[in-house]
């Protein structure tokens, strides 16, 4: 598995994200509406709750409130403990360390490279992970490379039917492309044929469906998220197809190959 980011500084207590502080009638306040948490109101307690941004750790919200909310008596942390056992407020944790994500494509594949590169941004010097994209199957020899050079690297392949994700490769610890290979020619041995053939360069149009190609930018960021919060991703071991329709997600196994070079990395 690839090793999640550093963690970083905890932040403090946030009122429930996405949730609107609403007031029900005089005595009861509520935070969403999905259903919504009833709170029984207090002197204070709507000014209080609107500082709870996530921004402020517990020391320095309890001077926050001394100073600028005279009128709230209660007990700040008892307070918060009620809160957050209802949901109305997500307790103190590390924030989420932000993942350094290199996104590379080729000229058929711009669309969805385009909605990958407004998640993550421009490619670091450093990144923690290498999506690559191509148009039609891409060139092993450059995963191959990116094995042997130890690179965690997702693969995304947008062929004339769908867009193919995975495997999510950590070299030495997961199966690779290569493995995916050898599992398909055992099935089909005239796909060993192709192969030499997905090294030539290439232009190939792309007419998937927008909504394809913005379902499998989610399933994309989705491996991004759980490697950032240290959960194993769904394309380690698998590959995740998306289309012909945005509906249409398959998860298709890709254990290790006993012949396939990445094995030697195992030892």
């Amino acid at each position: 598995m690839p090793a999640p980011p550093a963690p970083a500084a905890a932040r403090g207590p946030c009122l429930l994200p996405g949730a609107m502080l609403l007031r029900r009638d005089v005595r009861t306040l509520q935070v969403g509406t999905s259903p919504g948490v009833l709170v029984r109101d207090r002197p204070g307690l709507v000014r209080v709750l609107r500082l709870l941004d996530g921004s402020l750790d517990l020391p320095r919200l309890a001077a926050l409130v001394a100073r600028d909310v005279p009128e709230f008596t209660d007990d700040l942390g008892a307070t918060l403990d009620r809160l957050i056992v209802s949901g109305a407020v997500i307790a103190p944790s590390p924030a989420a360390p932000a993942a350094r994500i290199a996104v590379r494509h080729d000229r058929s594949t711009a669309s969805l490279a385009a909605l990958l590169l407004d998640v993550f941004g421009p490619p670091p010097t450093d990144p923690d992970l290498e999506i690559l994209l191509t148009g039609g199957e891409p060139p092993r020899s450059t995963f191959e490379n990116l094995v042997a050079a130890g690179v965690v690297h997702l693969p995304v392949t947008l062929d004339e039917r769908r867009v193919r994700i995975g495997p999510l490769v950590a070299p030495g610890a997961t199966p690779c492309l290569g493995c995916l290979d050898a599992h398909v020619i055992a099935a089909d041995p005239g796909w060993s044929a192709l192969l030499p053939q997905f090294e030539r360069s290439r232009l190939l149009p792309q007419a998937l469906p927008l909504g394809v190609l913005y379902r499998a930018a989610a399933e994309v960021v989705h491996q991004v998220d759980c490697l950032r919060l240290d959960r194993r991703p769904p394309t380690v071991g698998h590959v995740v197809s998306v289309g012909p329709g945005p509906a249409d997600v398959d998860l298709r196994d890709v254990p290790f190959a006993a012949d396939c070079a990445c094995r030697l990395l195992l030892a």
